[in-house]
């Protein structure tokens, strides 16, 4: 037998004897290698897409499955353990925290990047500036029709939409631009999908949809570039007769747009080499690029060299 052929068969025995393996004896992932299944807020669809498609070229071995559902669904299959790693527009609570350190653990919550709320219209509509007090008084039922805002506005009744009933989206809004327990508008609506809204609000011309601003932030995009065509993006003012700002990058950056949130990604497995805190130190390190670019602002400082031409 040739001595070559001989010590890589002894190599390929030695590394196969030396992988980490589970109690039924299959080989367990590790940070590079092997395979997991996340669940992602729907809202950051665009981006994450980006960084699994990144993340597996990078690592052959590796597969990440990425299922985009509702912030919701994410955090109740993590504590119901059917899946081990989630990305989210929240922390988990004071009692889902302590369901996994009753457990024994406290899963790693990792801040990876603040997108914002962003407010689109139909392209039909003119009235493209509210204050956050109108913004407010529009999601409690306030301000129910559009000659409310503007006398010479014949859209009629205002129609609210969002994503989805257990988005993060709609539990941003309850919690952090109306608040005090106050109740929505009943003119207000969930479809599935901010694609829905997004058609929904092109097709009617007295809504106004209510989305994750990651499926328009990404400007290079060709499907955003659709989008732009179809729908008008707010500008949210502080006050009366102050200047509005809409959800992109800069102004999150400036604080300047008031509805910006964070981003987490959330890593329940117990083990803490395994895929998931890989992909989790990638989203937080490599990928703060990719948020970059995507229109996102990224949790981690990342540079950007701008040449200057001295005439």
């Amino acid at each position: 037998m040739d001595i070559k052929f001989l010590f890589i068969a002894l190599f390929v025995v030695l590394l196969v004897a030396c992988q980490e393996k589970g109690k039924d004896g299959r080989v367990l992932d590790t940070v590079t290698t092997g395979s997991i299944k996340i669940m992602v807020e729907e809202g950051y669809q665009p981006v994450i897409t980006s960084c699994v498609d990144v993340f597996d070229s990078i690592y052959r071995t590796a597969k990440i499955d990425a299922r985009y559902t509702s912030e919701g669904e994410a955090i109740n299959a993590l504590l119901n353990d059917s899946v081990q790693v989630i990305v989210v527009g929240r922390k988990l609570t004071v009692e889902e925290m302590g369901y996994f350190e009753s457990r024994g653990f406290k899963p790693p919550q990792t801040l990876i990047a603040y997108d914002a709320l962003a407010f689109v219209l139909n392209a039909s509509n003119h009235d493209t500036v509210f204050t956050v007090d109108q913004v407010r008084n529009l999601l409690t039922g306030k301000i129910s029709k559009w000659s409310q805002l503007n006398p010479k506005s014949s859209l009629g009744d205002v129609l609210v939409v969002f994503d989805n009933p257990l988005s993060g989206t709609l539990r941003y809004v309850k919690d952090s631009i109306i608040g005090n327990g106050m109740p929505l508008t009943t003119a207000a609506s969930a479809l599935k999908t901010n694609e829905e809204v997004i058609k929904y609000v092109n097709g009617h011309k007295n809504a106004i949809g209510i989305i994750a601003a990651n499926w328009i932030s990404d400007t290079d995009d060709g499907g955003v570039q659709k989008f732009m065509k179809e729908i008008r993006i707010a500008d949210i003012a502080t006050v009366a007769g102050a200047e509005g700002y809409g959800p992109y990058q800069a102004y999150m950056a400036q604080n300047k747009y008031p509805f910006r949130r964070a981003m987490y990604v959330i890593n329940a497995q117990a083990r803490r080499n395994g895929l998931g805190a890989g992909f989790a130190s990638f989203l937080a390190g490599d990928a703060q690029r990719i948020m970059l670019k995507d229109g996102l602002l990224p949790a981690m400082a990342v540079t950007r060299l701008v040449k200057v031409s001295k005439e």
